[in-house]
């Protein structure tokens, strides 16, 4: 499957996993973004496997342990920046 078929949860989850194979630093950061602007940042500790999902319009970072949960997370972050957007 190429990209241009792939959903957007799909793309998500295709990062993430990228993360979780990079092993050039302890800690992996990505931002996801809409339209040019950042939504999420998302970091990736690699000792403790311990994700942090920063939305850009809150304060604090939520925590997961599951790449599933942060795909979700990141996907609902996105879609509801494009419906205020």
């Amino acid at each position: 499957m190429n990209d241009e078929e792939k959903t957007p949860l799909e793309t998500i989850i295709g990062r993430l996993r990228a993360m979780q194979f990079d092993r050039h630093q302890t800690i992996q950061t990505r931002y996801f973004e809409q339209f040019g602007v950042p939504v999420c940042k998302v970091s990736l500790d690699h000792l403790t496997g311990e994700w942090q999902v920063q939305d850009a319009r809150t304060t604090p970072a939520f925590s997961y342990d599951n790449v599933d949960m942060v795909a979700v997370v990141i996907y609902d972050a996105l879609n509801e920046f494009e419906a205020v957007f």
